[in-house]
């Protein structure tokens, strides 16, 4: 058989949605995430109005609809010719309607973004002292389960609306975080960008929206200090060349394939302060810093207890980005290309990287051939995709960084003096 590769496209409450796929010329979603930033989402889609249904006022179906009440729910369904599976691949809030309309022919494109970018212009209370010392852990599920106050997100059709965090690490989530005194935000993603996430070195995206007892649920998901999943959520990714795949491994399209230095996120300063626990403030600076020259990362307004945390943290920036390397940054490989080149067998790893939580920060390794070049092989890690979806085809593109820098040692895979232990 094949594997088969379709998108839904819903909008409405987060219930009942309604079905918007046979009127969605096109859609694209960009998720991106990185170490100590918020992870962003955002989709666009553009839907054929000629019957004029979706146009305010017009007297058509959703002519009444309040579309900036509604939440965006995209899906990847899957098959090999039998029961097909249906993936997850984003949620979010319509933030832009935008109708293009001739008097012959109308499309309207809706702009939709994460529930974590919507939760995140919400003003929280005063962040109280912090003592005795707290978990990691503990915080970030204050700071992101509404424990300082309440988020204002859409409700979708329910009663009430929440954020909601799950950890897929166990690594260092009882680190102690404190602070000796209180502190105001302009904003819950003031409170996650400057104070919560770089205290943890955390990595943090939105993923699914989903209704539960009568609530809707934003839930959302981290990966604190090492940046390294627990084997439970753990896929690892294999492309090859689209003419040598078998087994698992998925495809990519080597006229697509990009390879760069990665110069932009070197780190060969950084600066770590316990802003609101007194701890001091303590820069590492990488031995690389004579080579390249000062790449300065500085994070001020952390919660780490002390200066001992302070000096941890700041000696893994600089010791996981002082290097640089050549890697590859980008690759694409498409629905089409999977079905022409892939095995049944990897229908799986094909839905896990088409999937909102488990197709990012994953590894991927690769295998291509430059031009007159030896074959390589490199690990990477996913940092963010785009896909770019027609009805007739599904394509993604994904970032990549290298894996070394962006993971912590993992037992009975990695290798001593080449893969880091933080």
């Amino acid at each position: 058989m094949a594997i088969n590769t379709t998108m839904k496209v819903e909008i409405g409450t987060v219930a009942a949605p309604t079905d918007f796929t046979s009127r969605t010329l096109g859609l694209s979603v960009d998720q991106q995430v990185d170490v100590n930033v918020i992870g962003r989402g955002t989709c666009r889609i553009t839907l054929l109005n000629k019957d004029g249904a979706l146009t305010p006022n017009g007297g058509g179906t959703y002519s009444s609809t309040d579309w900036f009440a509604q939440g965006v729910f995209v899906s990847a369904i899957t098959d090999t010719g039998g029961a097909t599976t249906t993936t997850a691949v984003f949620h979010g809030i319509v933030i832009d309607f935008d109708l293009v309309d001739d008097g012959v022919y109308s499309t309207v494109t809706i702009t939709a973004v994460d529930g974590l970018t919507v939760g995140g212009k919400s003003i929280p209370p005063t962040l109280t002292a912090i003592t005795p010392a707290a978990s990691y852990l503990s915080i970030i599920q204050l700071a992101f389960d509404a424990g300082y106050g309440t988020l204002s997100l859409p409700r979708l059709g329910t009663t009430d609306a929440k954020l909601r965090l799950s950890n897929l690490t166990t690594d260092q989530i009882f680190t102690p975080v404190t602070s000796a005194t209180s502190k105001t935000f302009s904003s819950y993603a003031d409170l996650w960008q400057t104070t919560v996430i770089p205290t943890g070195n955390d990595v943090v995206w939105a993923t699914v929206i989903v209704e539960n007892g009568g609530l809707a649920f934003y839930d959302c998901v981290d990966i604190p200090f090492a940046n390294t999943r627990d084997t439970v959520y753990r896929t690892d990714f294999v492309f090859d060349p689209s003419g040598s795949v078998s087994g698992t491994d998925l495809p990519f399209k080597a006229d697509n394939f990009e390879q760069a230095f990665n110069n932009d996120t070197l780190i060969t300063n950084a600066t770590i302060q316990g802003n609101y626990s007194g701890a001091t403030s303590v820069t590492s600076t990488a031995a690389t810093v004579n080579t390249y020259g000062a790449r300065t990362a500085a994070f001020t307004d952390t919660l780490v207890a002390d200066s001992t945390a302070a000096s941890d943290m700041a000696t893994k920036l600089t010791n996981r980005y002082s290097t640089s390397r050549f890697t590859p940054v980008s690759l694409s490989l498409s629905a089409s290309l999977v079905k022409a080149k892939c095995d049944d067998a990897a229908k799986t790893r094909w839905e896990n990287l088409l999937n909102i939580t488990d197709g990012i920060w994953q590894k991927a390794t690769i295998t291509w051939a430059g031009s007159g070049a030896a074959t390589q092989t490199a690990d990477c890690v996913i940092k963010g995709r785009r896909i770019d979806a027609t009805p007739q085809d599904v394509t993604v593109t994904l970032t990549l960084a290298n894996w070394i820098d962006n993971h912590g040692f993992i037992l009975n895979t990695d290798e001593l003096n080449t893969d880091r232990l933080g």
